[in-house]
């Protein structure tokens, strides 16, 4: 029997304790004095004494105090349980959080390269056009169909063209004084059947004459006249605009197909474009410079800049024989810079950003991912290369180059224009 000291020295038990407390003969003398039991020892708790249904409790030690027992249990086991616990359920969740973050990397990667895609297609694919044709050629809806020879073709409407110009400048840089931007040395026109991944490039001559846009020293319309290509870039200055006015020059000589895209590099940029691309393997065709006829040839840096820009000056194919030589070299670069892409989607992007400091351009990272995108889908991806078929002759004071309209209009048929029946 606890004295009254032990009863005040614990809490106040719970109502049924004290039910059973004074039905109990030996404690009903005490129920008046005790009205709470004070558990001074924090690792027992209280069981009701006489009831019928027990409570199963695992690892207790019991003990009994004036007749209300007291049970300790093992708390701190119970709490270590808890603890693996929570501990496992907190790595569950670090892998869930690891797990949604990665996806929602993935999404938005893929989700941003699927979006230059179709901006990239908008840009590059325009179905505004009006395409011209030869005397005697009947064209249909604005150039949607040409009969020519008896036979109807309609137009590719797949395929984008990309100018790319190469400047004879060390440096691009803005000039005010229309006429001093420089020249287009080299002129090749890229078209691209996103469809079917065909590469058609064409070279063209830069003595050929055709009609170029002039200006006044001062940025003034003057008109156009018929002039050696290369000379529309000089009518600018010496970056958008001279790309602008070469674009129209070459728009006017293919019949005014649309052109969306430019690229012009300076000489600096050869030998890093090359060079990004771990350099370009040839055959040289001639022998001419440092180089000999059959011999085969890794272009790294500068010799890179040799091979397609060494021309003889003394003579009116000059420029013939050094475009067969750009030609053979443009040929090989495209070829590694496609066989790359099919194993590296990016190699275009970084291409691009190679280039960059050397360039103007109103590519944009829209634009290469949907070529990109071309290529790698393309399982029969070709390149094809030629040139403006035409002539060269002495002029007064510089070569130049007239195309044979016949031979050039077929070829462009081929490259723009599908048979139908």
């Amino acid at each position: 029997m606890m004295n009254k000291q032990n009863n005040d020295s614990f809490e106040e038990i719970t109502k049924a304790d004290e039910e059973a407390a004074v039905n109990s003969p030996e404690i009903s003398d005490k129920k008046t004095s005790s009205e709470s039991i004070k558990d001074e020892i924090s690792d027992y708790v209280f069981m009701k004494p006489h009831r019928s249904k027990t409570r199963s409790v695992k690892s207790y030690d019991k003990t009994k105090l004036d007749g209300v027992t007291l049970v300790k249990s093992d708390r701190g086991h119970s709490k270590h349980r808890g603890r693996s616990k929570k501990k496992m359920k907190l790595w569950k969740k670090i892998l869930l959080s690891v797990a949604c973050v990665l996806l929602s990397i993935i999404l938005i990667v893929v989700g941003s390269f699927t979006f230059l895609i179709i901006k990239g297609s908008q840009e590059l694919i325009d179905g505004d056009y009006n395409i011209t044709a030869p005397e005697g050629v009947e064209v249909q809806n604005d150039g949607e169909y040409i009969v020519y020879n008896g036979k109807t073709y309609q137009l590719n409407t797949n395929v984008t063209s990309i100018l790319f110009m190469g400047v004879d400048k060390r440096e691009l840089e803005q000039s005010e004084v229309k006429g001093t931007g420089g020249q287009a040395d080299v002129i090749v026109l890229l078209a691209v059947d996103t469809k079917t991944g065909k590469i058609s490039m064409l070279n063209i001559s830069r003595d050929t004459m055709t009609d170029v846009t002039l200006y006044s020293a001062n940025g003034g319309y003057v008109g156009t006249e018929t002039q050696q290509i290369c000379l529309a870039y000089a009518y600018g200055d010496g970056m958008k605009t001279s790309c602008e006015n070469t674009v129209n020059s070459v728009k006017r000589l293919f019949y005014n197909i649309p052109i969306k895209s430019y690229l012009a590099l300076d000489l600096d940029g050869i030998a890093a474009v090359n060079d990004s691309i771990g350099g370009v393997d040839v055959v040289s065709p001639e022998t001419i410079g440092d180089f000999t006829k059959g011999e085969s040839y890794h272009l790294e840096g500068d010799t890179a800049e040799d091979f397609v820009r060494t021309r003889n000056h003394e003579s009116p194919d000059a420029n013939t024989l050094r475009m067969q030589r750009q030609q053979l070299y443009v040929t090989e670069f495209m070829n590694k810079v496609i066989s790359q892409t099919k194993q590296d989607i990016t190699t275009p992007v970084s291409l691009f950003n190679a280039s960059s400091p050397y360039t103007c351009t109103n590519l944009n990272p829209s634009k290469i991912c949907y070529l990109a995108e071309s290529v790698v889908m393309s399982n029969g991806l070709s390149v094809d290369m030629q040139t403006v078929p035409g002539e060269s002759k002495m002029g007064e004071s510089y070569a130049e180059y007239y195309v044979d309209e016949s031979d050039f209009y077929e070829l462009f048929l081929s490259v723009y224009y599908n048979e139908v029946n």
